[in-house]
């Protein structure tokens, strides 16, 4: 009896150390990462009242990771980086971080990154993520120069990058903390949101005002390019895929007199607030290994 009772714990002490080591490398699993080609952000300018609608004036991508605790929602954690429309494939590392170093095709235009420290339930149910908000703002100009059949390639001037961060809370607007569980059993699409007001980041209205932000497609396909028909023709009018561009804000004019002329765009107001809506895409786990 003792023999058995001496065998039982010696098998006992051994699956706990199992599960001690094993501990760690569950701890290391990193977290989900967004389907870049899918995950896209819409940013808006103003506040919506029935007078001044707010103002969609740029879509840009995203890459980044997220942990959403369902037991623990305090435990959840939210990092991203965006930068313009159809240049992720440059911009953006397999892991969903941004580049060091590398420079987006564009003369004037603005990256962003931001990474959870703080997550809580707000009062209403929602979870909100409290962290750092770091904007670089890169401008350059292209040098005119004479043509020249030899190196007829554009030159530029070296960018000025002007960068800035404050701390900004972004909250999970579907679903509620407590219906997490349910929801990501089903579903792979988050909508993250933030509003941040001129005062609290003055440097945000004017970066996103004084970029560009090009549409980019989902899922494009294109046909395989014939440069014997010349570079001049426009390949991009033959591709496929669904575009995502900013939606137009329109209202009606004023009088319907000869002068009438019909819907015209708002303009976005430059003093803000700046609207940041993430519209986030899951990526499908990694096929498990065979065991051995």
């Amino acid at each position: 009896m003792r023999r058995r009772i001496q065998r039982l714990l010696r098998l006992l002490s051994h699956a706990a150390l199992a599960a001690l080591l094993a501990a760690p490398a569950l701890a290391q699993i990193p977290p989900p990462t967004f389907d870049a080609g899918h995950s896209y952000a819409t940013l808006w300018m103003g506040r919506q009242t029935e007078a001044t609608p707010i103002v969609n004036v740029g879509v840009a991508q995203l890459g980044g990771r997220v942990n959403l605790d369902a037991l623990h929602p305090a435990a959840s954690t939210l990092e991203f980086a965006l930068v313009p429309g159809g240049q992720g494939p440059d911009l953006l590392a397999p892991d969903g971080s941004l580049r060091p170093g590398v420079l987006a095709r564009l003369l004037r235009y603005s990256t962003m990154t931001f990474r959870s420290t703080i997550a809580r339930v707000r009062r209403d149910g929602y979870l909100e993520f409290s962290g750092e908000l770091a904007v670089s703002h890169v401008t350059r100009e292209q040098i005119s120069s004479p043509w020249n059949s030899a190196n007829n390639a554009a030159n530029y001037t070296d960018p000025k990058t002007t960068a800035a961060t404050r701390t900004v809370a972004f909250v999970l607007a579907a679903p509620r903390a407590e219906f997490l569980a349910a929801y990501l059993r089903k579903n792979t699409d988050l909508l993250v949101t933030a509003t941040v007001n001129a005062p609290d980041f003055p440097e945000l209205p004017d970066a996103v005002l004084d970029s560009s932000w090009p549409a980019f497609a989902q899922d494009a396909e294109c046909p395989t390019l014939n440069t014997a028909l010349g570079v001049r023709d426009n390949i991009s009018l033959l591709c496929t895929g669904k575009v995502i561009s900013t939606t137009a804000s329109l209202q009606r004019a004023q009088t319907s007199g000869l002068d009438y002329s019909g819907l015209r765009k708002y303009d976005a107001p430059t003093d803000g607030p700046v609207t940041i809506l993430l519209h986030l895409k899951l990526a499908a786990p990694p096929p498990a290994s065979p065991a051995r």
